[in-house]
């Protein structure tokens, strides 16, 4: 059994634990979290708790995995931890707060021979999984516009109100927005030029409102993300205008073809079990899935090269206010 080692169990600590949790091959070997009594709330079957994780590297022996998910500006220092002692890691999104503080943490991981990885979990999501087939296979011709959104009501439920911190979330840009600007340098690389639109408000609440525009040629290809002060529940949607189709996702994914007597075609996004997609998806958790490719990368000896040093560092170029 491999053991791992759970970093911050907050809401999305949490999630990635119970992925930890269903993998037959992987067993807790402790959960740090320095809140008081949450690590102990989540524990089972005798796993060991501790609210500092300098302690749990110290008295655990022989771990395989740490996986931090605790908030963004302590990515770098704690990230830095468990690779500094050769023990495979991977980080939640965003990887670090500016390019330079990323760049160390690689340079860290390369330095102890340890396997790195950012969370970036859009990536393995199968809406978007689908989305980068079709356009990577050019089924419906070019691009020629894209829209991505994603947007909620400002989360003012973070411990200690980080996320509302700008200093320790980096606020929209890089909390939120990263997810489909990564997924879209993913895809199309980086662009040919980008302008940026952002606008707050801070009366009676917080509101972030930001809108990066990126051009490819004649493509233009906009991430739409938004912290809205108000109970608008979470969305996260695409539309892609192509030569030969539009395809749509609004919590399902529909192909338009082109001509006004076509029939759209709904995209069936579950992946059978037996299948075998690009990255090798196996489940409609983008969560989990990004974990056992994180944990196979590790074990093989091989690089992350689904979520490549290049690219995530240069989101967190993009993700930095000019």
């Amino acid at each position: 059994m491999k053991r791992v080692l759970m970093v911050g169990v907050g809401g999305m600590g949490s999630h990635h634990l119970e992925c930890w949790r269903k993998m037959p091959d992987v067993e807790i070997a402790g959960i740090c979290d320095v809140y008081p009594g949450r690590a102990q709330e989540k524990a089972q079957n005798g796993e060991a708790v501790f609210t500092d994780m300098d302690t749990a590297l110290d008295t655990l022996k022989d771990l395989d995995f740490v996986d931090i998910a605790v908030p963004s500006y302590l990515h770098r220092e704690l990230s830095c931890k468990s690779l500094s002692r050769g023990i495979h890691t991977v980080c939640e999104k965003p990887l670090a707060l500016s390019q330079e503080d990323g760049k160390a943490i690689f340079d860290t991981a390369r330095e102890h021979g340890a396997c790195f990885m950012t969370a970036q979990v859009v990536r393995f999501m199968r809406p978007y999984a689908a989305l980068r087939e079709m356009l990577q296979n050019k089924k419906y011709g070019e691009v020629l516009r894209a829209e991505f959104r994603r947007l909620s009501g400002t989360p003012v439920w973070s411990w200690e109100n980080w996320m509302l911190d700008e200093k320790k979330s980096g606020g929209v840009p890089f909390d939120l927005s990263i997810h489909d600007v990564d997924f879209i340098v993913s895809v199309f690389g980086l662009p040919d030029s980008v302008r940026k639109h952002r606008a707050t408000c801070s009366e009676d609440g917080y509101t972030d409102a930001y809108t990066v525009t990126m051009q490819y040629g004649p493509a233009q290809i906009t991430a739409e993300a938004g912290w809205y002060n108000c109970a608008v529940p979470f969305k996260a949607d695409f539309r892609v205008v192509c030569e030969k189709a539009v395809i749509v996702y609004d919590g399902e994914m529909t192909v338009y073809p082109r001509g006004h007597q076509s029939v759209p075609v709904k995209v069936d996004l579950a992946v059978p079990q037996t299948e075998v997609k690009g990255i090798n998806l196996t489940s409609d958790d983008g969560y989990y899935e990004e974990l056992c490719y994180f944990k196979d990368c590790a074990l093989a000896g091989k690089a992350t090269d689904f979520v490549p040093e290049e690219e995530v560092l240069a989101v967190l170029k993009l993700a930095q206010q000019d």
